[in-house]
């Protein structure tokens, strides 16, 4: 039997950048694009992983699977806060200035806190500054409807996407 009838191979290149601090503390940005001409997502988390452009974390690799399923070209990882393993909890301008350039450049924008109580004022705050956006703005719902879900949940790693509305 001939296989080469019945085979077919796909390749893929994938490009991922990171934007990190000099001392490597704070993550800013973790960027993949598998499709140049596809549409853009922008997903906010409340802190970054040691996730970077070789190793994905499982957040990470869940984001970018959705992202994929979603019909969608590239992603862009950001983060209420920059600092690595949220030992620091202070807003940035750095990292406000880098959020809002993807959310500018983006196509969607999932906002995925998760539904912990912490760091309620700066997510509000935020929420405020990404108002500008307001049309492209969605959260995750999990399977019991509830919104702000964080793609780690095992009650969102299926993403169902929703408009979230925000008033400006």
């Amino acid at each position: 039997m001939n296989y080469a009838k019945e085979l077919i191979e796909r390749t893929s290149t994938v490009n991922t950048t990171a934007v990190f601090s000099k001392t490597g503390n704070e993550r800013y940005l973790l960027k993949s694009q598998w499709d140049s001409t596809g549409k853009s997502l922008v997903i906010i988390m409340t802190f970054p992983s040691l996730a970077d452009e070789l190793i994905f974390d499982q957040t990470t690799m869940l984001v970018r699977n959705n992202a994929v399923k979603h019909g969608f070209g590239s992603v862009s990882i950001v983060n209420l806060f920059p600092s690595i393993g949220g030992n620091a909890q202070k807003p940035s301008k750095q990292n406000s200035s880098i959020v809002l350039q993807e959310c500018e450049n983006a196509d969607t924008i999932i906002v995925a806190y998760g539904r912990d109580k912490s760091n309620e004022e700066a997510k509000q705050q935020f929420l405020q500054m990404l108002s500008l956006h307001s049309e492209k703005l969605h959260t995750i719902i999990d399977k019991k409807g509830l919104p702000f879900s964080h793609p780690l949940s095992p009650l969102a790693h299926e993403w169902k996407v929703e408009q979230l509305n925000i008033s400006k």
